[in-house]
């Protein structure tokens, strides 16, 4: 990996050797609309052109990023679709044991984090624009 980003200035110490390290300057991340800003952690997850994925706490970002090859994100995904990472119920309100065991209708939806930067909310609108157009060719063409 170069020691440089196209940008030309230099790479963190974490990035030198890592073949999964994104730059995340200007990412777009995204937290569950579930996310409860009282609590201690926020998990965001921000996804890149090649499908890698980076994952930080929203609450504290500067504690560091795990990245995610596509490969390793699916996996991840099937083991908590699987309940593999469910939090035992002794941790959690009443409210989030039913969430958990799904016995509760809730609208779930990815939002953008707080934290964003300005260009990262200008690509999330851009997105959305895209995912909006493409929706509207579909519906057209059915």
């Amino acid at each position: 990996m170069s020691e440089q980003t196209e940008a030309g200035r230099s790479l963190p110490p974490e990035a030198m050797g890592n073949e999964k390290w994104h730059d995340t300057t200007d990412a777009v991340w995204m937290r569950s609309s579930l996310s409860d800003p009282d609590s201690e952690a926020i998990v965001e997850v921000a996804t890149f052109e090649d499908d890698f994925r980076a994952v930080r706490d929203g609450k504290s970002p500067e504690k560091g990023t795990l990245f995610f090859t596509p490969a390793e994100w699916e996996a991840f995904v099937l083991g908590a679709r699987d309940g593999e990472f469910d939090i035992p119920e002794e941790y959690l309100t009443e409210e989030e044991a039913r969430i958990q065991r799904g016995e509760v209708d809730t609208e779930v939806a990815w939002v953008p984090s707080p934290l964003n930067s300005p260009r990262a909310m200008e690509e999330y609108h851009r997105r959305q624009r895209e995912e909006a157009a493409a929706a509207e060719r579909e519906t057209e063409t059915s």
